[in-house]
């Protein structure tokens, strides 16, 4: 298979279309940076069916459509096309040419297609399963991902090893049969729940049925006994119903009299209320006069007591004005006192402080004179400490270097001896370490011839059990195809002879006259007697439907004898064709002189003979037409009918009908001839598939016996000892290359050391003179110390004594300071205090002048208006005496009105009982009634009984109604005590047990079929584990070859499953130690160490199953210029086999290529392509 071409639009960078075709061996996209070279890469693996925008290099799935420039706008569509040559039928399909098209909309609506046909993402996938062809195979390589296969992020390493080994589709497989398998456990766990309640309910439903029958007998008992109560009932409902009636006719003649002299009190209440109302109109007119004068009273009264209130506030205010003034005279005078008193006292501080300030200014000298010259003997001081410091450090450096190198001496004599006596033990042990190494390189070349044959032997047996598979997997699914149409005919067939049977979608009188025999022996429908191609049934069906339902006898003795039974059983009416009737003469008059387009109705059924009479008088002149033109055509022949083949119209001369065809029409002509049909069908399908069924068992039962004869376990055993011979021989090969390099650099530290000693003796030699000559300086320099401190300390002592006189005397003199300063703020608070006091005396002396003015005249006001009050008070009283005499007479109407009243309300009160005792009567009389109807009601509801058909004499005088009350009540509190009853309960019990047993077997079923899926899934297990280590033992040894072809042949290198034991699970290392080198890890080889290293694994991965193409997108940007040419040279000899498409920026890479596609952008931010054919120009 071959990528033949590639074409983008609207996909990133690319808003023009573009076309990419690729031939056969390398070719190179090239370009600068940013210029859309990897966006072709994308565009492939998004159209192999990626789905991680991550991959693409994109946050979001629409960021791949084009979105514009400055001078473009954005696409709508994202569309990508990928076309493969499948000459090779590799891809599971029988087209020579494959084209794979994804597009994507801006509304977020995309699609897939193959051949321009539309598919789903699944579709892709299945058709490139296995290929080595995916958007995450190893056939798309990027620099990242050299990185991920050497750290195995994400398990990428076991992706490509899988891959190549073709065990996904059983990984796939393994997962659908999981997830079958977790249905089925869901099913079995649903039915098992159902199971549980249908066995709760089977007794429930038992118990229910017992019940109901006891509950109908009850009720029996109880019906009887209440019709005889309900007659005891209504003899006692008539009897006093009569006494209500006559007390109901002597309560209205009482009421009337009650009513006659209560209208004549209610008469005279009336005027005595128009009088009241007079004098009550005159009493508020005196009131109101006499409220209004009261009112006039308190106002005044109101207006004196505040004056009397602002009186006596004056007064007080008075009191408190002169109170105030003496208050501060006095307080005036003795700040006056004060002030005096304080003047005399700041005289005689100020007199003081300037006899103190002299005495500080005259020791604050002497202590500056002796301050200088402490300060100048400090330094002096500090002069010789520092020299002697420094003499003390020199000759302490001295005596720690002489120290520390006769310590280094003694430490380099033990580390010489210690090393000579650890390379004596090394030399022995590598003597032992020589013997172990070719001990173990005999083992592992011997143990490899061994493997190396078993494993062709096992390859050959395998090639003999993939051919028998391959023909099992064939036979299988042929057997799988054909049982689906065993079962599809086979539904066909109990469908169309349950229609058969059922007579459905016939009339009753069709299927009553089916199921008695009686009137004739097998007379067929008239559907039954028909059969036609497939093509016609639906146009025959519907000319003939209005004689679908005939019956077809052959004389009319029968066709009388089933008229008469549907007359005898009521059942309808059915129609009769009569056999004896039509003769071959019938349809003499066929014409066949049509066109050719119109065929005969005649030559398209099938009949027996005993009924073509019948069939030729109904079908001759009848025929079928093609063209819906003969719609349009203008009048037929007299007698001529067409019918459409599709069913749509049939018409003749007269008439015409036609309409939509419906989804079933067609199916009941001549299902009889179609149950013979399927019948022979399943049988010899039934044949074929046993055929089928015995093949396979034949090509298990071998394909079973070569496996048991394979060594699979045996070389996997075998490769696992390999595996860790060689590990523990480079083990031992890594110990001795340590111990030799051990013993030679012994050899050499002992000479180091030899010298380091010889130097460390001749610097102490060195030392020791100059430390004994800084001895001696230091004992002079401590001398000379000793004499400077004590005059410094003598010095120190005076001027301490003079500091202390001078600091008390400099106190005495802030103190007197304060002193002075206190006396100042305390005079300037006094002359404040006097200003206050003045303006305020000044101020409080006015407003007492006012308030004694206000006072007197206030006093004057007070005696005029005492006078107007007394004269008030007079005409109110003379007001009060008017008012009360027209409230005497008031009330006393009042009075009267009010025992009118109480007599109205008294006959009132008789009337309104009357009418109650009326009302009780006639509740009493409606009860009675609705009793009656409420006992009719339940008699009708409970037993279907008329109370009106009761016979007279339903009870008898020997029947007390006490007992049958208490019989009554006994019966139905039985039967409520029942609660509510299933009616249905015994046949709900026999169709629960049907369902139970049912489940039952449904249950059986599931269990079958989950050991079935247990048994797959180990099945596709042990094919997955044996196809996989047959794939990971050829990839080392391609991988060993290819490694060394990069590297050297000397150089080592290994792939080991680090548990060998779970092979589909194991992690995959890699063992690779290029150019002599011994690393620890994978990870501490160089950038393009490892990208060579990468390489290796996918050239011996293309080795046992090569990728029909190749894409390298910038994979050779970390190699120097040998290792790209070694990388040109591998790809140049896979491109035999394998197409290369190689993105890069390496000159030698682009100049080893056959074809180059140059990407640029002529036009700011839309890529184009440009191909160069290196070939053509190197002819």
């Amino acid at each position: 298979m071959q990528l033949t071409q590639l074409e983008i639009k609207g996909f990133k960078s690319f808003g023009d279309k573009i076309t990419i075709n690729f031939n056969e061996g390398v070719t190179a996209i090239v370009g600068p940076n940013g210029c859309g070279k990897s966006n072709v890469v994308d565009a492939i693996r998004w159209v192999l069916g990626e789905q991680s925008t991550r991959m693409l290099r994109s946050e979001k799935m629409d960021n791949v459509i084009f979105n514009g420039s400055k001078s473009r706008k954005p696409a709508n569509l994202a569309e990508v096309s990928l076309t493969f040559d499948n000459t090779k039928n590799i891809l599971p399909t029988d087209y020579s040419q494959v084209t794979l098209t994804r597009k994507l909309y801006r509304s977020g609506d995309s699609e897939y297609r193959l051949n321009d046909v539309q598919c789903r993402l699944k579709d892709i996938t299945d058709l490139f399963l296995d290929t080595g062809i995916g958007s995450d195979s190893y056939a798309i390589i990027e620099l990242r991902m050299i990185e991920e296969i050497i750290s195995n992020k994400e398990g990428s390493r076991r992706n490509l090893f899988e891959e190549a080994s073709g065990i996904s589709k059983y990984k796939l497989r393994k997962k659908q049969t999981f997830n079958k398998l977790k249905e089925t456990e869901a099913d079995l766990e649903r039915v098992e729940d159902l199971l549980f309640e249908i066995q709760k309910n089977l007794k429930m439903l038992e118990n229910q049925a017992k019940k109901t029958e006891r509950y109908y007998r009850i009720k029996e008992e109880y019906k009887v006994l209440s019709i005889k109560l309900a007659s005891f009932k209504i003899a006692a409902f008539g009897n006093s119903l009569n006494t209500i009636e006559q007390q109901e006719l002597k309560q209205r003649e009482e009421k009337t009299g009650v009513i006659t002299q209560l209208d004549t009190l209610e008469a005279a209440l009336q005027q005595e209320k128009l009088d009241s109302l007079t004098k009550e109109k005159n009493l508020s007119v005196q009131q109101k006069a006499t409220n209004e004068f009261v009112s006039k009273i308190r106002a005044y009264e109101s207006e004196k007591k505040i004056k009397n209130e602002q009186l006596k506030f004056q007064q007080d205010k008075e009191t408190r004005l002169s109170e105030e003034l003496e208050r501060d005279r006095n307080q005036l005078n003795h700040v006056l006192y004060n002030v005096k008193r304080l003047n005399e006292e700041k005289a005689q501080e100020e007199e003081n402080l300037q006899t103190i300030a002299a005495k500080v200014a005259d020791l604050k000298l002497t202590v500056d004179e002796l301050r200088l010259q402490q300060s100048s003997a400090r330094n002096q001081l500090n002069e010789l400490v520092t020299a002697n410091n420094n003499l003390q450090n020199q000759a302490y450096k001295a005596e720690k270097d002489i120290d520390i190198l006769q310590i280094q001496e003694q430490a380099l004599e033990q580390e010489s001896q210690r090393n000579m006596e650890d390379a004596t033990n090394k030399k022995v042990e590598l003597s032992h370490f020589n013997e172990v190494v070719a001990g173990l390189q005999n083992k592992t070349e011997n143990l490899e011839k061994e493997y190396q044959l078993e494993l062709k032997q096992e390859k050959d047996l395998q090639d003999q059990i993939g051919t028998l598979e391959t023909e099992t997997e064939t036979v299988k699914e042929t057997i799988i195809t054909e049982s689906r149409k065993l079962d599809a005919k086979q539904n066909e067939y109990n469908l169309t002879k349950s229609l058969v049977d059922n007579l459905e979608g016939f009339p009753e009188s069709i299927r009553f006259l089916k199921n008695n025999n009686e009137w004739a022996k097998n007379a067929p429908l008239f559907s039954d007697v028909l059969f036609c191609r497939e093509q016609y049934r639906v146009a025959i069906e519907n000319y003939l439907e209005p004689l679908m339902n005939h019956y077809v006898v052959d004389t009319y003795n029968e066709a009388v004898k089933a008229i008469n039974l549907l007359s005898n059983s009521s059942r309808g009416r059915a129609q009769f064709f009569i056999l004896s009737n039509y003769t071959e003469e019938t349809a003499l008059n066929f014409r066949d002189d049509m066109s050719n387009s119109r065929i005969p109705a005649l030559n398209v059924v099938e009949v027996d003979k005993k009924y073509q009479p019948l069939v030729n008088y109904l079908l001759k002149n009848v025929y079928l037409v093609n063209d819906e033109a003969e719609l349009n055509t203008a009048g037929l022949t007299e007698g001529l009918v067409v019918i459409a083949q599709s069913g749509k119209f049939n018409k003749s001369k007269y008439t015409m009908a036609g309409g939509s065809v419906g989804l079933f029409e067609g199916k009941r002509i001549g299902r009889a001839k179609n149950l013979e049909n399927l019948a022979k069908e399943i049988k010899k399908l039934e044949v074929e598939l046993f055929e089928f069924k015995t093949r396979s068992n034949e090509l298990q039962t071998r394909s079973a016996s070569l496996k048991a004869a394979g060594k699979a376990q045996d070389l996997v055993q075998k490769q696992a000892e390999l595996n860790r011979l060689n590990t523990e021989l480079i083990t031992v090969k890594t110990r001795q290359e340590q111990y030799e390099t051990f013993i030679e650099n012994s050899l050499n530290r002992k000479d180091d050391i030899a010298q380091k000693i010889a130097g460390i003796k001749e610097e102490i030699t060195r030392l020791q003179p100059l430390l004994i000559e800084l001895k001696a300086g230091k004992e002079t320099q401590n001398a000379l110390l000793a004499d400077k401190q004590a005059e410094f300390n003598e010095l120190n002592e005076m001027v301490s004594v003079q500091s202390n006189t001078y600091n008390q005397e400099n106190i005495r003199f802030h103190q007197q300071q304060n002193k002075v300063s206190g006396l100042n703020k305390d005079l300037d608070y006094r002359f404040t205090q006097q200003e206050s006091l003045e303006g305020r005396i000044k101020q409080n002396s006015g407003e007492l002048e006012k308030v004694k003015l206000a006072i007197q005249e206030n006093l004057q006001l007070s005696d005029t208006s005492d006078d107007s009050l007394l004269e008030m008070y007079s005409q109110k009283e003379e007001l009060e005496k008017a008012t009360q005499e027209a409230e005497q007479e008031y009330y006393k109407l009042r009075g009267k009105i009010t025992e009118t009243e109480d007599t109205i309300g008294g006959l009132r009160r008789k009337k309104d009982q009357a009418e109650v005792i009326e009302n009780e009567l006639k509740d009493q009389r409606n009860n009675l009634r609705i009793e009656l109807n409420a006992l009719k009601e339940r008699l009708s509801v409970e037993f279907n009984v008329d109370i009106y058909e009761l016979p007279e004499n339903e009870t008898t005088a020997n029947e007390n109604e006490q007992e049958l009350r208490e019989k009554t009540d006994k019966l139905k509190k039985q039967l409520d005590e029942f609660g509510a009853i299933n009616p249905m309960a015994v046949e709900a019990y026999k169709e629960m047990n049907e369902r139970y047993e049912f489940i039952q077997t449904q249950k059986k079923d599931l269990g079958e079929a989950k050991a079935s899926l247990m048994a797959t899934i180990q099945e596709i297990d042990d094919t997955a584990k044996e196809k996989f280590m047959m794939a990971f033992t050829l990839v080392r040894e391609n991988f060993i070859k290819v490694f060394r072809s990069l590297f050297n042949e000397e150089d080592s290198c290994d792939l080991i499953l680090s548990d060998p034991q779970r092979p589909l699970e194991s992690e995959i290392d890699i063992m690779a130690k290029p150019k002599g080198k011994r690393p620890l890890s994978i990870n501490q080889l160089s950038g393009g160490e490892k990208t060579l290293t990468a390489t290796a694994i996918l050239f011996s991965l293309y080795l046992l199953k090569p990728a029909p193409f190749c894409i390298f997108d910038e994979v050779d940007a970390p190699l120097d210029d040998t290792n790209i040419d070694k990388f040109n040279n591998i790809i140049r000899k896979f491109s035999q086999d394998s197409q290369f498409i190689i993105v890069s920026h390496n000159k030698r890479t682009i100049a080893s290529t056959d074809v180059i596609y140059g990407v640029t952008m002529v036009e700011q931010g839309i890529s184009r392509v440009v191909p160069v054919d290196l070939r053509e120009l190197a002819d």
